[in-house]
């Protein structure tokens, strides 16, 4: 719908991404900013419309003069016309990409917007998506103003059009006052000052980090292997990515610091909740007492030390003040019942010599599980086609183990490329590994073979094996399968 061109302002410095000591990629990042013209927008046809309605057409008139007064610098005495106008506008003289021409039109442009605006929620507001129609295409308006500089002031009429949308949202009396309610809500958004949403990658990385450090993983007999799940992640996404269904692009909402402290309170809180202490003490997971109260010590000690010796926000210091409180009620506990387990007779206590820890299950990203099981789906029975879909979408075990008709390093190739590009979670590599042994099966010169740890750790770990034919590749970020020679399907 728009087409924007957007140039790099000033300099361009190119700057390390770090996370837990290691370099994990490179943002490129320019202190000026960037300048992006202002672009028309079409409308959406609908029976309430331009062509049509008087009163949209008085409208128009009325701010297309109002906005050509003031580009032109003649709303008022002692004004200046754009970029003089003001002292911020006024700095675009000194950005050798701007281009007064740009801004031809825009007064009659940015009036249009407003109208067909308003056009469209009157069309659209008693719709089943009325919601994602009318503020997918606020969005892409706001977009169309295009982008000032740093230091550059505002883009040309924004401003004015969220204001005068907003007024005439305000003044519909057909649109439910829930509905309402919802679209202004949105619209505040804009125009409510809020973190800047440029916050430094880095920031982001490093208060993840921090959390990361602090968390007590080290207490085994609660989070198991938690730690390394968690290190593989990047959470710096607030929301999931929406793709706007009048431009086609998929957009995410980038955390910013606070929000991201906000978010690791939460799962902070989720983790701890989720403990039961009762139930490990009785399964014999918690055994040694005197060992595990030495554990909660030496936590409780590290963190208190931690919040002494490191700079922590406000915000950030909830989540150590929660550790320490939940460090505290549990070494109370285990100081309380330790004289009482003492006292049960022995068969009362039940031990296991094997810790038990969450399980982590190999899970498919929802967008990639279709593709996969479409990719596979001919290398196993019909019969089996049913459950293969349901393991490969929740991590659950197969009633029974299911055959892979095909040399078995093809299955195990396919995995292996699915957890390296992030589209397997919630495990790691040993996860899957054992995953795929208690699941499959394969054929090997017609006859079912069991997939042998060694092998398989060689495949999914090393690359000891590599697949002579594979059957998929990922490419940009997408799963492509690889066509080979036509084979059975088995129907």
């Amino acid at each position: 719908m728009i087409k924007l061109h957007t140039h790099i302002i000033g300099n361009t410095e190119i700057e390390p991404l770090n996370f837990c000591g290691k370099t994990i990629g490179w943002m490129l990042h320019s202190k000026d900013g960037m300048f992006t013209p202002p672009v028309a927008m079409q409308p959406i046809e609908g029976e309430h419309n331009l062509n049509t309605c008087e009163g949209c057409n008085k409208q128009l008139t009325e701010l297309s003069k109002q906005f050509t007064l003031w580009i032109e610098g003649k709303h008022k005495v002692g004004a200046k016309p754009f970029p003089y106008c003001c002292k911020w506008h006024e700095q675009l003289l000194n950005v050798k990409e701007f281009n007064r021409a740009y801004f031809n039109g825009v007064p009659e442009m940015s009036a249009k917007k407003v109208v067909y605006t308003n056009q469209l929620i009157i069309n659209k507001h008693n719709t089943e998506n009325w919601y994602k129609v009318i503020t997918d295409y606020i969005e892409i308006t706001v977009e169309s103003f295009g982008q000032m500089p740093t230091g550059c002031g505002a883009p040309v009429f924004l401003s004015d059009y969220l204001i005068y949308v907003t007024d005439l949202l305000n003044r519909n009396k057909e649109i439910q006052a829930e509905k309402k309610s919802r679209l202004l809500e949105f619209l505040n958004t804009y125009q409510t000052p809020n973190e800047s949403p440029k916050t430094d990658f880095n920031i982001l990385l490093s208060t993840y980090q921090k959390w990361l450090k602090e968390f007590p993983f080290e207490l085994n007999s609660y989070f198991g292997n938690l730690k390394q799940h968690f290190e593989k992640q990047l959470p710096i996404l607030n929301g999931k990515p929406e793709v706007n269904i009048y431009s086609g692009m998929a957009k995410a909402k980038m955390h910013t610091k606070s929000s991201l402290i906000e978010a690791l309170i939460n799962l902070n809180k989720e983790l701890l909740s989720k403990i039961n202490v009762r139930e490990l003490v009785e399964k014999g997971i918690i055994s040694d007492l005197n060992k595990h109260r030495f554990e909660l010590e030496s936590e409780s000690l590290r963190i208190a030390t931690s919040q002494i010796t490191k700079d922590f926000s406000k915000s950030e210091l909830q989540y150590i003040k929660a550790l320490k409180k939940w460090l505290n009620l549990h070494k109370e506990y285990f100081k309380e019942i330790a004289p009482l387990l003492k006292a049960l007779p022995p068969q009362q206590t039940e031990t296991k010599t094997e810790q038990e820890t969450i399980e982590m299950k190999p899970v498919l990203k929802p967008e990639a599980v279709q593709m996969v099981f479409d990719i596979l789906k001919d290398f196993f029975s019909p019969e089996q086609q049913t459950e293969l879909k349901q393991i490969i979408e929740t991590g659950n075990k197969a009633n029974k183990k299911l055959l892979f008709k095909g040399n078995g390093n093809r299955l195990t190739d396919t995995f292996k490329k699915l957890i390296e590009h992030d589209f397997i979670t919630g495990c790691q590599k040993q996860d899957l590994i054992n995953w795929i042994i208690s699941n499959f099966t394969f054929t090997q010169q017609n006859k079912v073979k069991a997939f042998v740890y060694d092998t398989v750790e060689k495949t999914i770990s090393r690359n000891y094996y590599p697949c002579k034919s594979p059957l998929i590749e990922i490419k940009s970020g997408q799963i492509q399968r690889i066509e080979q020679p036509r084979t059975k399907k088995y129907r």
